[in-house]
């Protein structure tokens, strides 16, 4: 028995040897998928304009339902919108009024309700991925015309450009300070401003929320601090009245479209308080805003007829698909009878909005053209993600374009929004969706078979009813994201 004890033990000892050797063992590094963000994965938010002086809303769409299933008051003239964590959302409102004279405080009365008639954060509170449970108003300086919302460098911070800021309203009410404010959103108040360049526009965030830059569309200039001291940060290079401004899922490249079209791609990665602008070589032209994959490293910039796609995985970005895409008209007669675009005639279409689905798959572009008896013609174009070709075209139901002074139809929000048309994905890849500010509603593609469902129509808005003898019309989505 000791014998084979003793031959165990050196068999062992003799396995434990072979395996000390130089011999070369491959460890296989597996190289897991990209998922959708958990955050976006259920529904989608329309943010919804209701005229000058009665609140705007926020309304939830049930990706997997196909229908509204929460609606919340949000305040005056609301015009942007982001996600600050997993269960809250926060709109920055405008609150631009029609009252006169104007008011001196933020408080009125119109027809026994109370308003905030100040620029505000209306913080939507969900208590589950589908349901808003309330909401918290954080008042911003009067008048300062608030027009976008980012989140840095933590979930209960966000910042907010504030174009016409006063500083001193009591002693020097005519000295405008454009500005940024930087909010508690825990504690609800602003807490900061920094002053930027004249009308600022956008803010863009890097994914390690360590800097900030600012669009300044009136000064021609981007504006850019660290988030953790808010100390400033020199740009070197020139810009053009940009427009839009979007950071790499790295951290390390800013990219900004600029008013002329011209894309300029800002080095981020200098320890100096400087950044450099490497490139200004891809125009876009007539685009207003871009869109950033980042499961694909990629941008998508409508502008003008066409969809120009950009690889900005590399140092420099890289025009894919051998240059713009140009997007083809539906035809009026593949709409329904009962579509009023069906019998006229065709005309040069517009790109207005993009959306990119997160399984990386496809793309979708949604445009519109005016006929002669003026409706608008939507319609949504299905792009293939990895050879930047168009797959399908789908007709969106056409309505009267509202933008035109004197007409039944006209809403002056549609006529100022910064967003006539928005899109965007569910996050399950399932939905792609284009809500119309004309229309008043959020249209839905199904992209099983790239296929137009149905139309929700925004809740019912506070505008006369058109005509006089029918239903108040709906309100006017102006901003459409991906949301809890």
């Amino acid at each position: 028995m000791t014998r084979f004890l003793w031959l165990g033990f050196v068999l062992f000892v003799y396995l434990i040897c072979s395996g000390c050797g130089d011999t070369f063992r491959p460890i296989i590094i597996p190289n897991p998928p990209t998922f959708p963000d958990p955050k976006a994965a259920h529904t989608v938010v329309s943010i919804n304009d209701n005229g000058t002086v009665v609140p705007g809303s926020a309304m939830v769409i049930d990706v997997s339902g196909d229908s509204a299933v929460s609606l919340a008051d949000v305040n005056l003239a609301p015009v942007h919108a982001a996600q600050q964590s997993a269960s809250e959302v926060l709109v920055v409102n405008q609150a631009v009024t029609g009252l006169t004279p104007p008011p001196t405080g933020c408080l009125v009365t119109v027809n026994n309700q109370v308003l905030n008639v100040c620029p505000s954060i209306t913080k939507l509170n969900f208590n589950s991925i589908l349901q808003i449970s309330s909401t918290t108003t954080i008042t911003l300086p009067p008048s300062s015309a608030a027009n976008f919302v980012a989140v840095a460098p933590s979930d209960t911070t966000a910042y907010v450009t504030l174009p016409s800021y006063v500083p001193d309203p009591v002693n020097f009410p005519n000295v405008v300070v454009p500005s940024v404010g930087v909010v508690d959103t825990q504690g609800n108040r602003l807490v900061a401003t920094i002053p930027v360049g004249k009308n600022p526009v956008a803010i863009a965030v890097t994914p390690n929320r360590s800097k900030l830059y600012v669009a300044n569309q009136g000064a021609s200039s981007i504006s850019a601090f660290n988030t953790l001291d808010r100390s400033a940060r020199t740009i070197i290079g020139s810009f053009n009245a940009p427009l839009w401004v979007i950071a790499r899922s790295d951290s390390q490249r800013v990219y900004v479209l600029n008013g002329n079209g011209v894309v300029s791609t800002i080095d981020t990665t200098s320890t100096a308080p400087s950044d450099t602008v490497i490139d200004a070589s891809v125009n876009a032209p007539l685009a207003a805003y871009m869109l950033y994959d980042g499961h694909l490293n990629r941008l998508y910039i409508p502008g003008g007829s066409q969809l120009t796609v950009l690889d900005v995985s590399p140092s420099i970005p890289q025009v894919l698909g051998g240059g713009p895409i140009t997007i083809p008209t539906v035809a009026p007669s593949s709409r329904g009878t009962s579509d009023p675009c069906s019998s006229t005639t065709a005309q040069t279409l517009t790109v207005a909005a993009v959306a990119a689905l997160p399984d990386g798959s496809r793309a979708y572009v949604g445009a519109y053209y005016e006929d002669s008896n003026n409706n608008i013609c939507p319609q949504v174009t299905v792009i293939d993600a990895r050879s930047y070709t168009v797959r399908s075209s789908t007709a969106v139901p056409g309505f009267p374009d509202a933008t035109i002074f004197g007409s039944l139809y006209y809403v002056p929000a549609c006529t100022t929004t910064r967003f006539r048309f928005t899109m965007a994905a569910g996050g399950d890849s399932s939905r792609a969706y284009l809500a119309s500010c004309d229309g008043g509603n959020v249209n839905i593609i199904d992209t099983t078979n790239d296929t137009y469902i149905q139309n929700l129509p925004a809740p019912i808005g506070a505008r006369p009813p058109i005509p006089p003898n029918l239903q108040n019309p709906p309100q006017n989505p102006v901003f459409l994201f991906a949301g809890p």
